[in-house]
């Protein structure tokens, strides 16, 4: 059902623009709100990156203007043009989930039961498939074993590539699940430290603290088999994340008939629930704290005009069972 996700986060490896000019309102007009922008964020003034800065502005102003469900914000994203690199999906579900004899609760937040780590952060390194794939198992662990371990992202950018993946220029969920199960377990972070760029596998200088048995795909374009997956654990999914409006996401229940299933960001669900009978996804993203709601973001569940769901959340989720 999956195929290789790349550059989850390509746009943060954007190198930027240096320049001697001096900030001015002759260079730059209007440019107090941009100095104290570029000041907050340690970016180099650039009368280019000013221009995408304006134009953004004004589209974030004019979005929250229009009374949507959802608020955005000026982040880090701002100035800079966002590229990501879409990838083929597969028909095929490994040990395809498809329904669950437990009753579900109408909502859930697996952050309130101790099964979610802090937000992190994957810098310039396109590995969201990485940190999708820890989220999962890091809840999984937690929600059987009642500990929860932060889990290292590195040791998968560096030690999976065998398995398909290829740490920051791309990879796949299962992938890192495939090794995982191969390899014996995944070291934690601690021993095994997050560095944020590709590096010589390390494997034999940490020890496997947590293991997986094996994982399953969810079915695919199905909502409801989602939300009984979700109840039983955070799950990886793919969607896309190279809307202007998901950028700049603050709060709210997002929707965007524009955010649809051309997959090339992986995150994490770790609950659903209903806000003024607007039904969410409770997503974690790997783009830290300083992102969204605090790292996290809501996507509109229930999705009536795509089977896929907003931003293809549905499409291919999967989980690993210890």
């Amino acid at each position: 059902m999956l195929s290789i996700l790349k550059f989850g986060l390509f746009a943060i490896g954007l190198v930027y623009n240096s320049t001697n000019d001096v900030i001015n309102d002759t260079v730059f007009p209007n440019h107090t709100d941009y100095v104290t922008f570029a000041e907050k964020y340690n970016k180099t003034y650039d009368f280019n990156n000013y221009l995408i800065y304006k134009d953004n502005l004004n589209y974030i102003n004019d979005m929250n203007s229009k009374n949507l469900t959802y608020n955005l914000e000026v982040n880090f994203f701002v100035d800079i043009k966002f590229n990501m690199v879409k990838f083929n999906k597969k028909n095929e579900c490994h040990n395809c989930f498809t329904e669950s004899t437990d009753i579900i609760p109408k909502s859930i937040d697996w952050r309130s039961k101790n099964a979610v780590t802090h937000v992190k952060n994957q810098g310039r390194c396109g590995n969201c498939w990485a940190f999708s794939s820890t989220g999962s198992i890091e809840g999984a662990w937690a929600i059987k074993n009642h500990n929860l371990y932060n889990l290292s992202e590195q040791m998968l950018t560096d030690c999976s590539r065998n398995y398909g993946n290829n740490g920051c220029r791309g990879g796949l969920m299962d992938n890192a699940f495939k090794y995982i199960i191969d390899n014996g377990g995944l070291c934690t972070e601690k021993e095994y430290p997050y560095i944020g760029n590709d590096s010589i596998c390390k494997k034999n200088q940490c020890n496997n603290l947590v293991k997986i048995k094996s994982y399953t795909d969810v079915k695919p374009n199905d909502e409801t088999i989602l939300k009984r997956a979700v109840a039983i654990g955070p799950v990886s999914v793919a969607i896309q994340a190279n809307v202007s409006s998901f950028r700049f996401y603050k709060s709210g229940v997002y929707q965007d008939p524009e955010c649809g299933d051309q997959l090339d960001h992986g995150v994490l669900v770790v609950g659903y629930g209903t806000d003024q009978d607007l039904d969410y996804w409770i997503v974690k993203n790997s783009w830290s704290p300083e992102w969204g709601d605090n790292g996290y973001i809501k996507i509109l569940r229930n999705d009536a005009n795509s089977d896929s769901g907003m931003c293809g959340i549905a499409s291919q989720p999967s989980f690993p069972i210890v």
